[in-house]
């Protein structure tokens, strides 16, 4: 079942058009991985998923219903697409433990005594339940961006979208991450993520998108985009990116 898609979306910022015409779904329990050049698309597009920016034409729709452009549906969208910034995006002022909860008791208005297990419990998922009452500033890149992802199970997602969720830590960081990451998929978690970590996308990801210009230039399993791509210029891409 598709559980998020786009059907001829586009979105320019004054005249410069950065998507054009994008037409994505994911099913249930799929992990995609999008990448392509810095300027292709990539993180618009993703942020055109949950109205972090606004689309100028075309449909967005989750679960078989368009989302419709107004404060209720985009509330009702978010509530089940969950988000992972590059930038972990955490209140410094809340504890780690405090971060995960409070969209429980704002948004699904969760008593604190209820927000606070589950919080606990997404917190031991991603390793990090003996940080729970430590602030942002007092743990590592890597620490905070597990923080973050946990932020966004504790919501029960049906989608988790993930902007390069890695580029922002130092080399040693990532692995810890992409741990994580991984474990999600496992689990049969459905997610979209933005990358530029060619080898885990090609492990984790049951379909890769290669954004080029605004455009779906290619799109395969890893396999086939990897191994034996189409596209010059995914061509010319891949030679530039390194594999781990």
């Amino acid at each position: 079942m598709k559980v998020l898609e786009t059907k001829n979306l586009h979105k320019k910022f004054h005249k410069l058009e950065v998507l054009k015409g994008i037409d994505f779904s994911i099913e249930q329990g799929q992990v995609i991985s999008i990448i392509g050049s810095s300027g292709s698309g990539k993180s618009t597009f993703l942020r055109c998923l949950n109205f972090l920016e606004k689309k100028d034409k075309g449909d967005i729709i989750y679960q078989s219903k368009k989302v419709e452009n107004k404060a209720s549906s985009i509330t009702e969208l978010r509530k089940h697409v969950g988000m992972v910034f590059q930038s972990f995006n955490l209140f410094q002022n809340m504890t780690v433990l405090d971060n995960v909860a409070s969209g429980l008791r704002i948004v699904n208005k969760m008593e604190k005594t209820k927000a606070e297990e589950t919080a606990k419990e997404v917190l031991e998922k991603v390793g990090m339940l003996d940080k729970a009452n430590e602030y942002p500033a007092r743990i590592s890149g890597g620490q905070q961006q597990r923080v973050a992802i946990a932020r966004a199970l504790a919501m029960s997602p049906d989608v988790v979208l993930f902007d390069e969720p890695t580029s922002a830590l130092d080399p040693e960081l990532v692995a810890e991450v992409l741990s994580v990451m991984q474990d999600m998929a496992k689990e049969g978690m459905t997610m979209v993520i933005v990358t530029h970590e060619m080898g885990f996308a090609k492990e984790v990801s049951d379909r890769v998108i290669f954004l080029h210009e605004g455009k779906i230039a290619e799109e395969g399993t890893p396999e086939e985009v990897f191994e034996h791509p189409q596209n010059e210029r995914l061509q010319s891409f891949l030679n530039s990116m390194t594999f781990s």
